[in-house]
């Protein structure tokens, strides 16, 4: 197929993958769309007999515009009456769309050996990685009006309302597990403390919001903490800067799941399964790319 001067950038400008992502992910995603529609209403009601060719007044007709709107709507994290506009759809279509088409888009990344473990235990077996890297990532999301659920998404470290992840990563900033959903008041070694943890073979390099870990887990590597009224030697600011220097690396795999808007900016999204859901599709598609470019 003979490539349109221009359209690899552009496909990445509006979707966040390249043309060869995005047309290894279509076909997946269209066999799982036209799956559900043909037993289940745009609303989730099962039909009484099954649709085997979809209507022709369809409002978000054919696969490649559906993947484009979910993986644009998740990009751009839109104001949904502004998205509205773009597709000539009402508000409550694009809401109703968003919720029908995102956890196909999971699925397909499933299905394409993208998804991160998850779940309250990681296991991971040698596989020639000289190390891995272990982080915590805090999503904004909207302050509620209870003063008990304030004080529970209150993250002291970010002076901010958050859901907080733990995440694995490999050096080739593939992300490895993804934690489930913590609210921002949760301290990060308390979130890794109620991880179920098996790393056989490489060392897990972390920084001083796990400490402690290093006395439960040999395999750990944490920077040396400044002790009171004192100053590290040479040689642990030397250490700390290798680690420092390595565990970029963190940051960097991180920083590709927050490509996506959704993720980066405040989460309007409600409820926590469908939060853990954006997760988890950010994580795919990062995932997906690291496939594709390194």
């Amino acid at each position: 197929m003979k490539m349109e001067k221009g359209a690899n950038a552009k496909c990445r400008a509006l979707t966040g993958l390249n043309q060869d992502e995005w047309i290894t992910l279509l076909p997946v995603f269209s066999k799982l769309v036209e799956q559900r529609l043909r037993w289940y209403t745009l609303k989730g009601k099962k039909r009484k007999r099954p649709c085997y060719k979809e209507y022709e007044n369809s409002s978000l007709p054919g696969s490649d515009r559906k993947l484009n709107f979910a993986l644009m709507y998740s990009k751009e994290n839109p104001n949904q009456t502004f998205y509205a506009q773009m597709f000539g759809l009402s508000q409550a279509k694009v809401s109703e769309w968003f919720s029908f088409l995102l956890p196909l888009l999971e699925t397909s990344l499933n299905r394409l050996g993208m998804a991160p473990m998850t779940g309250g235990r990681f296991e991971y077996r040698d596989q020639g990685e000289e190390y891995l890297l272990a982080d915590v990532t805090e999503c904004e999301v909207p302050r509620k009006v209870n003063n008990a659920a304030q004080k529970e998404e209150y993250s002291g470290k970010s002076k901010r309302h958050t859901a907080k992840y733990l995440v694995f990563s490999a050096p080739n900033r593939k992300i490895l597990y993804v934690s489930p959903l913590y609210p921002g008041s949760v301290h990060d070694k308390t979130i890794w403390d109620e991880t179920e943890i098996q790393v056989d073979g490489p060392n897990i390099l972390v920084d001083l919001g796990f400490l402690g870990a290093d006395k439960e887990n040999e395999n750990v590597i944490i920077p040396h903490k400044k002790p009171k009224g004192k100053e590290l030697t040479e040689l642990q600011k030397q250490v700390n800067k290798g680690i420092s220097s390595v565990r970029v690396g963190a940051e960097h795999a991180i920083g590709g799941i927050k490509r996506l808007k959704i993720i980066r900016n405040k989460i309007r999204l409600k409820y926590n399964d469908v939060r853990e859901r954006v997760m988890m599709v950010a994580v795919g598609l990062h995932n997906l790319r690291c496939e594709f470019r390194t």
